[in-house]
């Protein structure tokens, strides 16, 4: 026998309008040890077949038929199954049939045989054709594993990310008793922004996770800074801004998106649209778009906060600075994407923890 043995079992489809000549290669085949060959004679029943009966491993395909010939047979074939369910095709042809050979192997044919049949050139090529498929799906199988493993150690490693940003988070909060419910609440604002500016999901859950580090090159300072209870002076603010440069270079380092992003928020929250802003003096769509969504939700949720050296301001008045602001500090088409979304910035603002005392900068 020719066929290998652990190709015994693979299904063979044979479509011929010519019931003599299925059947011949029907016996044929299963003589060599193939025991699941179908025969259709009616070129229609041949994608209803293999579409109800997916583990056909090869199509064996006369080309002059009625109805539907060999090449409408390919078309069909190619444009109704996808990429990974469609089935090697070797087809059937006469003698003088060079150019239908050539045109159906550029429509995707991958082998033919000539009538009439030569026994040890039929199962030659049915075999080769074969071990072909077989080792296709065996690398298919592969690739699906690789997947699976490379899914799975993603997760280990986003889940491993997201511990690491938690415990960040919970340092800020350490050195700066009021940061805990500011982080969080910046957080939840960015994130909602970021979804009103049409940013993809993931991107958009990616802020919602990264923005509540914004600040926390600020673990950097002094604490009696932090708590300082009155208005810092033009050195002690030089000093403070210093956690810009100081909190990306903190983050800077792990491959992970969210580490990444969580790093530029912190070098570029305090650019300003103006060009005014610092560490880099960015202006416009120079400052990256994770940075001036941060930078509207930090000194909102600032403004309507408790400090040391000030009262809470309103949610309206803390509205009106961001529109008085907007072009000047803020990206004009955020700040009116935020200011729209009130009834959510009260919902955001009323389910976190009320405002607690910091230092903002």
């Amino acid at each position: 026998m020719l066929i290998d043995p652990h190709l015994y079992e693979s299904k063979i489809l044979v479509c011929d309008d010519s019931s003599s000549h299925a059947t011949m290669l029907q016996g044929l085949l299963r003589s060599e040890g193939v025991r699941r060959v179908e025969v259709v004679t009616d070129s229609r029943r041949v994608l209803p077949t293999i579409s109800g009966h997916g583990d056909f491993a090869l199509l064996v395909l006369d080309l002059d038929m009625p109805h539907l010939d060999g090449f409408e047979v390919l078309e069909l074939l190619r444009s109704e199954l996808g990429e990974h369910e469609h089935i090697p095709v070797i087809v059937i042809t006469g003698v003088a049939g060079e150019d239908a050979c050539l045109r159906a192997l550029k429509m995707g044919a991958n082998d033919f045989i000539r009538k009439p049949f030569d026994h040890t050139e039929v199962v030659l090529r049915v075999r080769n054709t074969l071990r072909m498929h077989d080792m296709v799906v065996r690398q298919r199988e592969v690739n699906r594993d690789l997947e699976r493993q490379v899914r799975m150690r993603t997760d280990d490693l986003e889940r491993a990310t997201d511990t690491f940003v938690h415990k960040l988070g919970q340092i800020c909060e350490m050195c700066d008793k009021g940061a805990g419910e500011h982080i969080r609440r910046v957080g939840r604002f960015a994130g909602m922004l970021a979804r009103l500016a049409d940013l993809p999901a993931q991107t958009a859950h990616l802020v919602e996770q990264a923005a509540p580090l914004h600040d926390v090159g600020k673990v950097m300072l002094p604490v009696e800074l932090l708590l300082k209870p009155s208005a810092l002076t033009n050195q002690e603010f030089e000093q403070v801004k210093q956690h810009a440069d100081a909190g990306s270079e903190l983050l800077d380092g792990p491959d992970s998106p969210l580490v990444r992003m969580a790093s530029e928020i912190a070098a570029s929250h305090h650019e300003r649209w103006d060009g005014s802003g610092y560490p880099n003096g960015l202006r416009g769509e120079e400052i990256p778009i994770e940075g001036r969504i941060t930078a509207i939700c930090d000194v909102f949720d600032t403004l309507i906060s408790a400090r040391p050296y000030k009262d809470p301001w309103s949610v309206q008045n803390a509205i009106d600075y961001l529109i008085e602001q907007s072009g000047r500090q803020f990206d004009p088409r955020l700040v009116e994407l935020f200011v729209s979304a009130l009834a959510q910035i009260e919902e955001i603002r009323d389910s976190v923890d009320r405002p607690g005392i910091g230092a903002g900068a």
